[in-house]
């Protein structure tokens, strides 16, 4: 069983690698948005969480799932907090929250994957993006290897996270998202958005919440780059993980 949380592939792309055929993928943006939190693991099966990490502390939507998440007959718990730089102290911090649910996390794995943060400042480029892709391959394969025996691995402090979450809830106020004249009202943005912050009206997208979990699905995902944030993203390119075809979420 993997819960797993993307905003432009990253994290599913791992978690598809992670994932055996008898293993159940769930999302937990659509978990949250249905309020199913409540879980049990059959017999010799393992539970793995894959997200990334943001502002090296937990997102709003992987931070609300994991407080409320019911597991019975969990006995291996892992983690794979993808990133652009480093995860900080989030493996701690998600360790802390799991054990109040009566939940042991097992082992914290950081998996280093292309930047998607073009809110400020480019995303990774092209051939860089797949040199980081193809070592996140080779790490996931040691990874495997790790889940399969069983192996714990030491979790540092989560500490520091839990007050990054002020900075990071300063940070992911929707004020400053726009679209532009591109946008053809296809309604990407609704879609994808984990917390129903942006709607449809007169077929442009409009932000009716203060804050979101700042996934940067709608902005990096809109097929037209009609969506902006701010002055500085009209330039810059978006990302999304080239292994994956298709719709995803």
């Amino acid at each position: 069983m993997i819960f797993y949380f993307t905003g432009t592939g990253n994290s599913l792309w791992a978690a598809k690698q992670l994932v055996k055929e008898d293993e159940r993928l769930i999302s937990i943006a659509d978990a949250r948005k249905n309020r199913e939190y409540k879980y049990s693991v059959s017999d010799k099966e393992n539970v793995g969480f894959v997200f990334p990490v943001y502002c090296y502390t937990l997102s709003d939507t992987v931070f609300d799932f994991v407080s409320k998440i019911q597991l019975t007959n969990a006995e291996y718990v892992y983690a794979v907090i993808t990133c652009g730089g480093g995860i900080g102290g989030a493996g701690g911090f998600l360790k802390s929250e799991l054990a109040q649910r009566g939940i042991t996390l097992n082992a914290v794995f950081e998996l280093l994957m292309p930047d998607n943060t073009v809110f400020y400042y480019k995303v990774t480029g092209k051939a860089e993006a797949e040199k980081r892709i193809n070592n996140a391959e080779e790490k996931l394969k040691k990874i495997i290897s790790i889940i399969e025996r069983h192996g714990k691995r030491e979790i540092g402090s989560g500490t520091l996270s839990k007050p990054m979450r002020k900075l990071y809830h300063i940070m992911n106020a929707t004020k400053r998202f726009r679209v532009n004249d591109n946008c053809i009202g296809c309604g990407m943005c609704e879609k994808l958005c984990p917390d129903s912050a942006v709607k449809l009206r007169d077929k442009k997208p409009v932000w009716i919440k203060s804050h979101c979990t700042k996934c940067s699905a709608c902005i990096n995902r809109c097929p037209k780059q009609a969506i902006q944030y701010g002055k500085g993203t009209e330039k810059r390119e978006r990302y999304i993980n080239p292994r994956l075809k298709g719709d995803f979420r």
